[in-house]
């Protein structure tokens, strides 16, 4: 008698447990060696204000930010030692931005180098995730690509227990605070999640979920300036239940940051669209 495959075990526990009545337990995402899943995200901040004051004198003009992620991993068998192994490949990672000022419009466009690269990464059992670049690209200049990275492995969204529909819990929302705006690191982020329902067709079940994410901070400098930040974001995430898989995570809200002494500063408000997708894909080839 041939035993059932393994996804399809799982997806007959979880429709048990929650014909059942049972809650939710989550967990990592479930793959096997050789499996590769892509992500891709867009954080779109259009119809922003930029505020500038200098020698007394205020200007406002518009400002727009676009980011845009898609890369692919690939889960590798574990090494004799424990060791998680892993391959990247990175499609695109850039930046868009444009601000207007006294009716003069300026553009600028930031590609990471390591668009178009692949490479390992890999994590000893009592150590962190570590990424073996081939020495082509100064590490300083991608270090923030790779820290978020690092931050995307290593974050723990779901508690360690079952969940019920309508329970809710505090995570650590520090990829997505990266992922949205660059220069927050300094400031103190809470999120929530509530698991708000569990949907089920002929073909899956998913765990819709609330998100929001707030987030504030301030650091005074050595010559009397003082740079602040505010985030508040809302929306949801969709876990498939038998990879547990967040195929997309959707948040919508404002960032607010500012910079700059009394007399001297800069100020800017953006509208934040972030979507983020997430499938599992077959193969895994050179971008």
């Amino acid at each position: 008698m041939k035993s059932a495959p393994l996804s399809a075990l799982s997806l007959f526990l979880a429709s048990a447990l929650a014909a059942s009545g049972a809650g939710t337990a989550f967990g990592p995402v479930r793959a096997q060696p050789g499996e590769s899943v892509r992500m891709t995200s867009v954080s779109e901040s259009k119809d922003g204000t930029l505020e500038v004051v200098q020698d007394g004198r205020t200007r406002k003009g518009p400002i727009r930010i676009y980011r845009e992620r898609d890369l692919s991993w690939t889960f590798r068998a574990p090494a004799t030692d424990g060791t998680l192994r892993g391959m990247v490949s990175i499609s695109k990672i850039a930046t868009f931005s444009s601000f207007t000022l006294d009716g003069k419009e300026e553009k600028s466009e930031d590609g990471s180098p390591l668009c178009g690269k692949m490479f390992a990464m890999s994590k000893a059992p009592a150590g962190d995730w570590k990424f073996e670049l081939d020495g082509s690209i100064p590490l300083r200049r991608v270090e923030k690509e790779i820290d978020e990275l690092t931050i995307y492995l290593k974050r723990q969204w779901y508690p360690d227990r079952v969940v019920n529909v309508g329970d809710s819990w505090e995570f650590d929302p520090a990829w997505i605070r990266m992922i949205v705006e660059k220069d927050l690191h300094k400031a103190q982020t809470i999120g929530t999640m509530k698991l708000r329902q569990i949907r089920r067709t002929a073909r899956k079940q998913v765990a819709v979920i609330d998100i929001s994410v707030r987030s504030t901070g301030g650091d005074f400098r050595a010559d009397g300036s003082e740079a602040r930040a505010q985030v508040e974001l809302s929306g949801q995430v969709v876990v498939d239940l038998s990879t547990m898989l967040d195929e997309s995570l959707e948040l919508n809200g404002t960032i607010v940051t500012s910079s700059g002494t009394l007399n001297d500063s800069k100020k800017v408000t953006l509208p934040v669209h972030l979507k983020v997708n997430k499938s599992f894909v077959k193969g895994f080839s050179n971008p």
